[in-house]
């Protein structure tokens, strides 16, 4: 019986091999700053700026990370930070279901113009409604708390939230719903229990930008807090640099506490977030 024919492995394709030396370029180039943010926070300033370069950590050191975490006043602004993020995306996700499903379903009179002024917001720099929102939270009396910067985050990220999840509830058959109205759902029913259910990617997407928006938004946050008590991590980061020098330490190990949390978030959600940012953009 004739031995069975020795199977050699082909060399890969040097169109692959380029493919993967870019991926690997990539890689390198996304993840080299995040090394570099851990490495400076748990070593010397000095060594941080030296030059030439220090690449690798020589005198490890976690009292950045002990100083930021036994202060309580340091941990305020986490707590301030996520309970603000969070709202934004939950009221970003509420009103812009309902303001979705409203403009997916319905027939508006002036509804293409309608959506094209909500998406015109966006082109108006933050600064220039900075002090209409100051005024507003003077004249209710909310300045410098939770409330003033939720509402300033939310109006911001409302318009994209509402125009992205359109997008996904146009994609879904009304035909579903009828179905569900048949069985005695109402239209908010059909909405709770068939809609949204389909368009959980679009709502996770959404609720991440969001949420991103909120946590990396300064500015309204700079005019409408006036202490700890309600700013975000932002308006700490901002506390590190002064005209004498800079805590680099403190300001890695703000960061790398910070990231921590939403790295561990990101990784449970990547499914739903690239579904989200992918599902609605084909119909």
């Amino acid at each position: 019986m004739p031995a069975p024919a020795r199977k050699y492995s082909q060399p890969p394709e040097p169109g692959r091999l380029l493919r993967l030396a870019a991926v690997a370029a990539a890689l390198v180039l996304v993840l080299f700053p995040i090394l570099w943010m851990v490495f400076a926070s748990m070593r010397p300033t000095l060594e941080t700026l030296s030059d030439p370069p220090v690449w690798l950590p020589r005198d490890v050191t976690f009292a950045a990370y002990g100083k930021l975490l036994a202060d309580p006043t340091q941990l305020r602004y986490f707590f301030n930070t996520y309970l603000i993020a969070l709202a934004t995306a939950g009221l970003s996700v509420l009103l812009g279901s309902l303001s979705a499903y409203g403009f997916s379903r319905f027939r508006i009179a002036g509804a293409r113009y309608i959506l094209l002024g909500l998406l015109g917001v966006q082109l108006l720099p933050n600064v220039a409604l900075v002090l209409p929102f100051f005024n507003m939270a003077q004249a209710l009396g909310i300045h410098n708390t939770y409330l003033a910067l939720i509402v300033a985050d939310t109006s911001f990220a409302l318009p994209i939230a509402a125009w992205l999840l359109k997008g996904f509830f146009d994609s879904i058959p009304v035909a579903l719903e009828d179905a569900a109205m048949l069985d005695g759902c109402t239209r908010l029913q059909s909405l709770r229990y068939v809609v949204l259910p389909l368009a959980l990617p679009g709502l996770i997407g959404t609720a991440v930008f969001a949420f991103l928006w909120a946590w990396n938004e300064f500015l309204f946050a700079v005019v409408l807090t006036a202490g700890p008590e309600a700013a975000p991590l932002t308006i700490r980061m901002s506390q590190f640099f002064s005209q004498y020098g800079r805590d680099w330490n403190g300001i890695m190990a703000l960061n790398v506490v910070a990231s921590i949390p939403l790295l561990v978030a990101f990784v449970w959600l990547q499914r739903w977030v690239v579904e989200g940012m992918t599902a609605g953009a084909v119909k």
